[in-house]
């Protein structure tokens, strides 16, 4: 009768794992020895030596097995790669992951990347993370677009850690490189805001909506600037005036936006007197008409 063995390693000191890697080793036949075959035969996962060691290359060269290791192709598969960054992101608490990170903490290249994803920048999206501000450059216009949506999200000012979390799109650290500080980001959007809450008017305007029904020439544009656009968010509670709804209370969350109460096709100004807070299913069903 076999004696029992311990599914899994009683120790996890260097040489503990170079014996396990040499004696699975010793049962794969072929020429090369890939994580997954390690994997399927090991008492310890191949990340173990991974992280041990500085990559696969290394776990093989430590176990003088150098000449096993298949430079030919990176075997990694897609719920792997994306563990990994994943793992390395609450390692570093941080948003994103570099490619560089991956190749030096993991051992995992381009190759698989590019094989797998199509592109470093899908793998991140599909891992639930985004691309430092040195990969991707960010303007400040979607810098400020980003925080007005997640500060619409979430109904407050938010906080640093918010930016690490959908529906941001852009990685706290982005605004820090950009800004200096968290703070100065913030104070960065404020200004920004201030710039521009309101069109020009003619002095004899009234604020009367009816008076935006029939005037000619136009007067505004149809965009609604960030700065005014917070405005109204923030006079309208981050709420649908209509059902009440708003993104931080509601399951799955609803997205808002700024709806011209008399809509600009049909004469309506984008001035404060004529915006409101409407949810996305407000807004589709009440498209050109008048309420």
């Amino acid at each position: 009768m076999a004696a029992f063995e311990l599914e899994r390693l009683s120790n996890y000191d260097d040489q503990s794992l170079i014996n396990e890697l040499k004696r699975v080793a010793e049962l794969v036949s072929s020429d090369k020895l890939s994580r997954s075959d390690f994997n399927r035969l090991s008492k310890v996962h191949a990340s173990t030596l991974h992280n041990r060691f500085g990559n696969w290359r290394k776990a093989l060269a430590a176990a003088g097995l150098e000449d096993r290791f298949d430079d030919r192709t990176d075997m990694w598969s897609r719920d792997e790669i994306i563990g990994q960054l994943q793992a390395i992101a609450r390692s570093t608490g941080k948003a994103y992951v570099t490619l560089n990170e991956l190749g030096t903490q993991i051992g995992i290249t381009q190759r698989p990347i590019r094989r797998i994803f199509g592109s470093y920048r899908a793998a991140l999206e599909a891992a639930g993370l985004y691309q430092s501000l040195g990969g991707v450059r960010y303007t400040d216009e979607e810098c400020f677009e980003n925080l007005l949506t997640v500060w619409t999200a979430l109904g407050r000012q938010p906080f640093y850690s918010d930016l690490s979390k959908p529906p941001s799109k852009v990685g706290p650290k982005a605004y820090v490189g950009r800004w200096g500080s968290w703070r100065k980001a913030l104070q960065a959007f404020v200004e920004r805001t201030n710039q521009d809450t309101s069109h020009e008017e003619p002095a004899e305007q009234t604020p009367e909506i009816k008076t935006y029904v029939h005037a000619s020439p136009k007067r505004t544009s149809r965009n609604i600037p960030l700065g005014l656009r917070y405005k109204i968010f923030s006079r309208d509670c981050f709420r649908c005036v209509l059902c009440g709804q708003s993104p931080a209370t509601s399951t799955p969350p609803i997205k808002l936006h700024v709806d011209h109460a008399i809509p600009w096709s049909r004469g309506g100004e984008t001035v404060e007197e004529n915006l409101r807070t409407l949810c996305e299913p407000c807004n589709l069903v009440k498209g050109a008409r008048l309420e």
